[in-house]
């Protein structure tokens, strides 16, 4: 360091197919005008180099990609994930019923788990609410392994895996940035760190942020500009995944048809298909659950309600969604809702782009996270008084016949905490009257202070 150390798819399983929905998303359907598939999965778009930050990057921290780490995840880590993420789908489901939403849990609970990690008090209280923490695990060191087990890196095999960090501080901080919370950042998150003018520095944000998803999001530097204003701190985490399929779905099998929407109505989608022998799938009076596989073990699973039941209960029941994350399908067994069986199945899935972008502010106090958001309750001890002015999340993901591909990222910009605008200054610094009145204005007591050596 120099002076401090940034839609679910409808998949038909044997013989049935259905349809699931979501929030304020873009949907394409990944299909040119004569119904062809375009497999356009990988941006064309340049990805930035870092030069232009040089000047203004304060470390280096080092993280490996590790395609074969040994040590297992701490179960209750990953179960903490796995909560947040059905309360933030549940959450986005709620209001648009009829979108598609995309959203990536550990983009976003890492970024707030920084943010968690300067916080004190009913601000901490509330953010460990929020994700899930308390006393079964130690979060840093389950983070830390987290983000070397999941880093990959195969060209041969076409996969990566790669989750970022970065932390922002503007140069009104100086020297003065607490050295024990950017050692936390750095040494658990592998946190890159830089120092400017943030008001300034909106292009290098969207710079970085393309760099590490490859520019698959290709996001703007204007769009960050109006919460950089008045930044004095902020916190970057991205994600980006693209994987090939175990094996392809075989794009002379593609055909177009409809697809149910949740309103009852139909459109037009290209779908892709293949069989393969002997999978485990699980089966429940209303739904079914899939996995088709990635390559180095990713998965892509289905939650897809049966066609006789409401789709959009389906699709929200707390239930049904943790088993969709949890469930092995790896052998037979059963529980008190169904049971997982074996046979050739036939894949149909249609392919699909979407994307979706959120504000986090609005929606975490609508779950009832307020305090790191009110100027007056914020407590971040090592960053001063200030509070999260602004939080965004915004994330993009396709599949295709080849596989898949997806980015996300979260970013988080802390303010300085003041007074209101147009408030009026009261300060009894100087000498004053005072009295004590009863509701009928009777004066209890009355008196004055003019000289403290005498009070």
């Amino acid at each position: 360091m120099k002076k401090l150390l940034k839609a679910i798819v409808p998949l038909l399983l044997l013989t049935s197919c259905a349809s699931q929905a979501g929030i304020t998303s873009v949907l394409n359907s990944n299909s040119s005008s004569n119904g062809t598939s375009t497999n356009s999965v990988s941006s064309e778009k340049p990805i930035p180099n870092l030069t232009n930050l040089e000047p203004f990057k304060l470390n280096n921290p080092n993280k490996p990609f590790n395609t074969n780490p040994q040590e297992a995840l701490d179960a209750n880590y990953v179960k903490s994930l796995r909560e947040f993420a059905i309360d933030f789908i549940q959450e986005a489901h709620k209001e648009e019923m009829d979108d598609n939403p995309v959203f990536s849990p550990m983009s976003i609970a890492t970024c707030f788990s920084m943010a968690d990690d300067a916080a004190g008090g009913a601000t901490k209280e509330q953010l460990d609410g929020l994700l899930h923490y308390d006393d079964s695990f130690e979060h840093l060191p389950a983070i830390k392994n987290a983000l070397l087990k999941t880093a990959i890196d195969d060209e041969e095999k076409g996969t990566h895996v790669n989750i970022s960090q970065s932390a922002w501080i503007d140069s009104s901080y100086g020297d003065s940035f607490n050295k024990d919370y950017s050692k936390t950042l750095e040494d658990y998150y592998f946190a890159e760190f830089y120092q400017g003018r943030l008001c300034e520095m909106y292009n290098e944000v969207a710079d970085w942020i393309n760099n590490k998803t490859r520019n698959y999001l290709g996001v703007e530097g204007e769009s960050f500009k109006d919460m950089l204003e008045s930044a004095v701190f902020a916190l970057i985490n991205t994600v980006y995944f693209k994987s090939a399929w175990l094996s392809e779905f075989n794009e002379a099998g593609n055909y177009d048809g409809g697809f149910t929407n949740l309103d009852k109505t139909s459109s037009e989608a290209t779908y892709m298909q293949k069989r393969d022998f002997d999978q485990y799938y699980y089966e429940s009076a209303n739904y079914r659950i899939a996995s088709i596989p990635f390559e180095h073990g990713l998965e892509f699973r289905v939650l897809l309600p049966n066609y006789n039941v409401d789709y959009a209960e389906v699709l929200d029941n707390r239930t049904a969604l943790n088993k969709m994350l949890t469930l092995p399908l790896n052998d037979v067994m059963t529980d008190e809702e169904g049971e997982t069986k074996k046979d050739e199945i036939h894949y149909v899935v249609p392919q699909f782009k979407v994307r979706t972008k959120y504000d986090l502010v609005n929606m975490f106090k609508e779950m009832g996270v307020t305090d790191p958001f009110d100027p007056s309750y914020a407590n971040f001890p090592p960053l001063g008084r200030v509070y999260i002015g602004h939080a965004i999340h915004e994330a993009g993901f396709e599949i295709n016949n080849k596989g898949g591909e997806g980015a996300a990222y979260t970013i988080i910009t802390f303010d300085k905490a003041s007074g209101p605008e147009n408030s009026t200054d009261f300060i009894c610094n100087h000498p004053f009257a005072y009295a004590v009145t009863t509701s009928d204005g009777i004066p209890l007591f009355m008196g004055k202070v003019t000289n403290f050596k005498n009070a």
